[in-house]
């Protein structure tokens, strides 16, 4: 008897079909073509009165394969009357405090901050997002558009100054792995996304300025005003289809993952003490963000940690790093530092699965804690599957 064919596992047919909207190929008697690219401008819904606290509302299309959204946001900051306003650590990143989305099956796929996508879009790109590198060469190219991201270092008291922010809202990590992606050609849902302007973009001098983007010199602080926003959404459309039920083809398991990004804060870390965070379980991990805000100080160099560990269950160390080793990788896969106090742990070459893992624990071991507002705020990126990412808890770290 003449041996059966294989049948393909579930992950090689979702490749298969992976690769043929993104390349194109044969599937049986038919040729596909690949998928085509989209980009689409959106209108968001801005409120009467655009300012600090606003919530901007971003209504996606129902259409294609939806990868990621690029949002524009251009204002004016007006300085206060007698005092001069400076750009902060982490500056124009801070304009935005929250970006929320909700899926078509009311999953919450992104709950983070304005500081934690750039950083997340700079990582996977290797350079910092939107940037331009200056050029030797006598040809033209170069930094020669400084107003894709602008703002500048500080304004003079009464003065006034545009600014501008790009900011990348992923679904998915990248254009050659389409997890997360989500097929939005439905008529019986609809996708927001959700902006907040940061309602503490500007902060006095006795104030903490991490998370804001100007601190003034005295009490009077900037406004801003003049604002406007522009939302591009990025979709593979004409996907291939079945030729017989004219159906899309689809690979199930990538729009069955969720593309995670989160953010949480700690309590007050305790000096020269393991302060253990917990990595969720049900999830795969493909990298930690977090700022060490020492009571209002960002350490440049990491000199307020003793170290920084990863471990699991068993107490098993699968990374540990000083101050001065962390800034080495980060700079081994950016070219360039992060911004001061900000710490960047990378696993995509093996991503921590907390499935395989069990309960995993990031511990940060600070060598000084300036004071009672010291706090650590993170930022994750992990892939779940849809159906569990709701249900997954993880156990605290026993004191």
């Amino acid at each position: 008897m003449a041996a059966q064919p294989q049948q393909m596992s579930p992950q090689q047919q979702n490749a298969m079909v992976r690769q043929l909207i993104l390349r194109g190929g044969a599937l049986g008697q038919s040729y596909f073509p690949p998928a085509v690219d989209m980009w689409q401008q959106l209108n968001p819904i801005l409120p009467a009165s655009v300012g600090p606290g606003s919530v901007i509302t971003i209504q996606l299309r129902n259409v294609g394969l939806v990868k990621r959204l690029v949002v524009e946001l251009s204002a004016q900051v007006n300085a206060g009357a007698t005092s001069t306003q400076t750009l902060t650590a982490l500056g124009l990143a801070n304009l935005v405090s929250n970006v929320t989305f909700i899926d078509l099956g009311n999953n919450t796929r992104i709950n983070s901050t304005g500081w934690h996508l750039n950083a997340v879009s700079s990582v996977k790109r290797r350079r910092v997002f939107a940037a331009a590198y200056a050029s030797d060469t006598p040809n033209g190219y170069g930094n020669n558009n400084n107003r894709v991201m602008y703002a500048p270092t500080s304004i003079a008291a009464n003065a006034n100054t545009p600014i501008r922010f790009m900011l990348e809202i992923p679904f998915v990590k990248n254009n050659h792995d389409l997890r997360g992606a989500i097929f939005a050609d439905v008529t019986n849902a609809v996708m927001q996304v959700q902006i907040t302007l940061n309602p503490q973009a500007f902060v006095s001098s006795t104030a903490d300025p991490t998370l804001a983007v100007y601190q003034s010199g005295g009490a009077d602080l900037a406004s801003l005003s003049n604002v406007a926003v522009q939302a591009n959404q990025n979709y593979l459309d004409q996907l291939p289809r079945n030729p017989q039920t004219a159906a899309p083809i689809l690979p199930a398991l990538d729009i069955g993952t969720a593309y995670l990004l989160n953010n949480t804060a700690s309590g007050l870390p305790v000096v020269n003490q393991d302060n253990g965070f917990s990595f969720v379980n049900a999830r795969s991990y493909e990298s930690v963000t977090f700022i060490y805000d020492n009571n209002g100080v960002l350490n440049v160099n990491g000199s307020d940690l003793n170290y920084i560990q990863v471990t699991s269950a068993n107490f098993t160390q699968i990374l540990r790093y000083d101050g001065m080793m962390a800034v080495t990788s980060e700079r081994d896969i950016m070219g360039c530092d992060f911004p001061r106090g900000t710490r960047y742990l990378d696993f995509r070459h093996r991503p921590i699965n907390t499935d395989q893992y069990g309960n995993m624990q990031l511990i940060v071991n600070p060598s000084s804690v300036a004071g009672s507002a010291a706090t650590i705020l993170f930022g994750w990126e992990a892939y779940g599957v849809i159906g569990m990412i709701n249900q997954a808890g993880s156990l605290p770290m026993a004191a």
